[in-house]
Formats: C-alpha cells, structure tokens, sequence
C-alpha cells in the first residue's frame, strides 16, 4: 500500500490544515509511504515519545510549576513526607503512632492529588495557549503499528538542537517515524553516552535467485529474499517448505547472484547512521547480516542430506561475502568522510565481535517463555532473534544506556520487539523512514525487479555461479 500523510488524513475524514501536520512543507505531506494499512490516529499526549508539541508543552509546564502556590504544596508535601519517615524508623510496626500516620498519609495524598490537578490544569491550558498560536484544532498524531508516531526531521530539531547540525537534504525532505526521542534529549542534554544502529539488508528481492533441481529433473526457481517461486512452472510453495517437502529427491541446488551494486537507498541508509552520529558524538554499530542469512539458509535446508546442505551453504557464502564486501567499501569510504567517528561492523567475518554479539544477547533471549512469543516459525526463529538483537549491539558493545534506531519503516516490529526483550537495559529511541520508490514507480527500491534497482555503483559481473548441470558450462 502506497500512501501519504495528507491521505492518510483525508480517509480519516481529517483536515490537514487542523493538525500538527499542516505545519509540514507539502513535500513532506505528500511524500509516498509504502507501508499496511496500520495506521491510527491517536492521542498526541500518548505519543510524546516522537512529539515535539509535547514536549514544548511539558518545558512551559515546568515554568508553571515554579509559581508560590505549587512550590508550597510541593514543600509541605515533602516536610509530611519526611515526617512520616521518621515515624517509621521510630517505630517500624507503627504501632505506636498508628493514628498520626493515618492522618499524615491522608493529608499528604491529598497536596499530591492537589498537586496533579494544577499540572493537568498547566498543561491543558498551555496546550491550548500553543495550538491557537499555531492553528492547531486536532492535536493528535498518526501512529504506526501502535509503536511509533510519524514526525518530520523538524521535530528532531525542536526537541534537541544538535540534530540541527545534520547535513542531509533527503532526511529532512522524508516523513520519519519516531519512538522515544525524550529518552535522546535527555541523554544530550546530561552527556551520556549514546549509541546509532541500523543499515541495509544484506540484498532486496530479485538480486539472489535459488535454482533447485530434483532427480525427476524437473527445476525450481525462488527469491531468496522473499523466499517466492517465481518461475514459469508456476507453485505456490515457499522455499523453505519446497525444500522439507522434496529433501530426498533434490540432487543440486545452485544460486545465481543478481546483485549488481549497493543502491541508493542502501548507500543512504548508511550515511544516515555517520550523519546523525557526529553531531551527537555518537557510536555507530553497524550489522551486515549475512550470519543471519547463512544461518536462514542452513536451517531450512534441514532435511537435506549433509553434503549437499553444506555445499549450498558454502557457495551461498561466497555470494554472501562479496555483497557484505561492498557494504564495508562503503563504510570505509564514510569513515573518511566523517573522521573520528567510532565504528564497529558486524559481519561473519569478524568472528570476536559475532562472538560477543551472541554472548552478550544470551542474557536476554534465555528467558522462559519470550522465543516462542516472538516468532512461530521455527525456520526464521534463530535470524528472527538476530535481527531483534542487532540493535543492542551499540548496548553489547560499549554499554551505551542510549541507542538510536535509524532504519527503514520495515524494521519497526524489530524495535518494538528490541524494546520487549531488553526491558530497562538500555534507552532504545528509533529514527524510521520510508524507503524510496524505485523509478518503475510502483515497488520500493528493495522490492523493484533488477533493472530499476537504482545502483549507484556496478563493480562489474555480479556473478558467484548461476544455473544447474550442464548449464553453467553455457
């Protein structure tokens, strides 16, 4: 589904000139979203997680509450409280001043209630105080998954300065999803340290195809990506259950390496973690996940016997290797662009940080009960668990108490799920985007067939071996 924030709007029956997003530039509002229909308006109090205007809110309340009248209640508050202290260590059962007690509770609970009610009247009334100032009649915002709220960069900027120094023209030009950004302000506003993951897939669907030939002589063709069979023979069967259900007939498995360069938004989604790093002082931890691809492609190969499991596994690796090298051109590339920057790459290859990888996340994927609530299907299981863990690697890593999520809108079940398991761990706040459409107009760059993948580079043949028999020899 294609769609855009002024549209989402109007099937809502919404004016957009009444909402927090009549302030965006009609690009932004305009700006193709390819995404389900999971899309709810919700209220804007709920989500201050990614909203500025809360946050502008709760910053004037906090002015309001330094007035006499709420800095009193506050201080006779904390003199009941102190008091009540000191009759419990006095007399831990409280027996001897069980009466005093009860009244000093009861006065107290009432100043707190006192106290709540002029928040909530501060915050109603500067909330109106800002959305007449501004033209704003429906304070709410779209949420997306029930987990994050569309924003724009702007609303970065407005809720901490140092995302102002960030220098990409197609960040701010792009509707973002946000999650948690308080959890960022706050840890710029103290010094913490923090931490930026994310990246591209290893490759979309169309670059890796996987040809299965069975003794019958009869041949397969799948997307590795996507795990479909597209060729002519028709079969709605999946891969991995292709391969289950004909185990003892396959005799040759062969893949054929489509891929022809990094894309734009491959090359985008690595420059994002580098340009919203160095303002922030920021470590980045970037996972080339092709051990989670090695370890798909191993498990759903199960049924097959182990010689011709393992060479498929191996010559997979070699494609692997080849794609994972041109993302670690890239990053080299960026190193140098944005110097002084801490950076630390995942990939199969660099076996001492896989090794803590899986180390450090043991702790929190042993806990009774949560793996079979994450996923239900046991082939993708194990890289299911990678992708939720790899965006604590910056916690894995450096011990970093706040992370930033920059990625693609498809990976906001993963922070969703990140933030379940690693519960009070760490702050986990995410940056989403859109991804592009490719130029067909009509699929994402990940999802475009080959010739409107966008590639930015060709470093020639892609070629790891494609075809079955005899047909390589051609």
């Amino acid at each position: 589904m294609v769609t855009t924030v002024k549209e989402l709007l109007r099937q809502k029956g919404i004016r957009i000139e009444d909402t927090l997003y009549g302030l965006n530039s009609r690009e932004l509002n305009e700006f193709p979203i390819t995404a389900g229909d999971f899309f709810r308006m919700e209220p804007e109090k709920r989500w201050r997680g990614g909203s500025w205007l809360w946050e502008a809110c709760a910053a004037k309340c906090r002015e309001k509450e330094e007035n006499p009248t709420f800095l009193e209640l506050k201080k006779e508050s904390r003199r009941l409280g102190k008091r009540i202290r000191e009759l419990k260590e006095a007399d831990p059962n409280g027996y001897g001043h069980m009466e005093e007690l009860r009244a000093l509770r009861t006065v107290n609970q009432g100043i707190r209630e006192a106290m709540q009610r002029l928040v909530m009247y501060y915050r109603s009334q500067i909330l109106y105080e800002l959305e007449q100032e501004m033209g704003i009649r429906d304070s709410r915002v779209l949420a997306y998954k029930n987990t994050v709220s569309i924003g724009s960069f702007a609303d970065l900027e407005r809720q901490a300065e140092a995302f102002c120094q960030v220098e990409l023209p197609w960040l701010r030009k792009t509707p973002l999803l946000l999650g948690n950004i308080p959890s960022v302000t706050e840890a710029v506003r103290k010094g913490t340290p923090i931490g930026i993951v994310g990246g591209p897939c290893l490759f979309g669907t169309h670059e890796v195809e996987v040809l299965v030939r069975r003794r019958d002589g009869s041949e397969a063709s799948f997307d590795f990506s996507s795990g479909r069979r597209y060729d002519r023979q028709g079969g709605g069967q999946e891969l991995a259950d292709y391969l289950e259900d004909h185990a003892g007939s396959i005799t040759e498995i062969a893949f054929c390496d489509n891929k022809k360069g990094v894309t734009v938004q491959e090359q985008e989604s690595l420059e994002v973690l580098f340009a919203m790093a160095a303002p922030l002082g920021a470590r980045v931890a970037i996972p080339v996940p092709d051990i989670s691809y090695l370890k798909y492609l191993y498990t759903i190969g199960f049924a097959l016997p182990e010689k011709l499991r393992d060479q498929s596994v191996e010559d997979f690796r070699k494609i692997t290797r080849r794609i994972a090298d041109l993302y670690l051109t890239q990053i080299e590339r960026l190193k140098r662009k944005y110097p002084g920057i801490e950076v630390q790459v995942l990939h199969e290859r660099n076996q001492e940080l896989v090794g803590l990888f899986y180390e450090r996340r043991e702790e929190f994927f042993s806990k009774s009960g949560l793996i079979r609530r994450l996923t239900a299907k046991r082939a993708k299981t194990d890289a299911i668990f990678d992708y939720i863990s790899m965006l604590a690697l910056p916690y894995y890593i450096w011990e970093t108490p706040c992370v930033i999520q920059v990625d693609n809108l498809d990976e906001t079940d993963s922070y969703r799920k990140c933030r379940k398991v690693h519960k009070n761990a760490f702050a986990l706040a995410s940056v989403l985007y859109p991804e592009k459409l490719s130029r067909d107009g009509v699929n994402t760059i990940f999802n475009a067939p080959i010739e409107y993948k966008d590639y930015i580079d060709s470093p020639g043949d892609a070629g790891c071996g494609c075809g079955l028999g005899e047909a390589e020899e051609g």
